[in-house]
């Protein structure tokens, strides 16, 4: 495990990442920065906390709605490969 300090609207906080998963939190905070700076831009608020709230509704809800059209293509997967009587096992 290793600290890596991270910069948001500000704030410096540390995170604690596997060595192998650096990258991809790296990832996950650009992102998180992102929204919160999209959120920032568009809603006016000036407040880090209520800027962090409605950023992760917003991902939040992204994430949901990914979710849902994910598991609705693998019903069509399903579906279909059912029909087709074909198994991927």
């Amino acid at each position: 495990m290793e600290s890596i300090k991270v910069n948001i609207l500000g704030e410096e906080f540390p995170v604690r990442v596997n060595t192998d998963q650096k990258e991809y939190i790296k990832e996950v905070v650009e992102y998180v920065i992102k929204k919160m700076e999209e959120t920032r831009k568009t809603s006016n608020e000036h407040s880090t906390k209520r800027i962090a709230v409605l950023a992760a509704l917003n991902i939040t809800a992204e994430f949901l709605k990914n979710d849902k059209t994910y598991r609705e293509n693998m019903n069509s997967i399903d579906k279909i490969m059912n029909e087709l009587d074909v198994s991927l096992e």
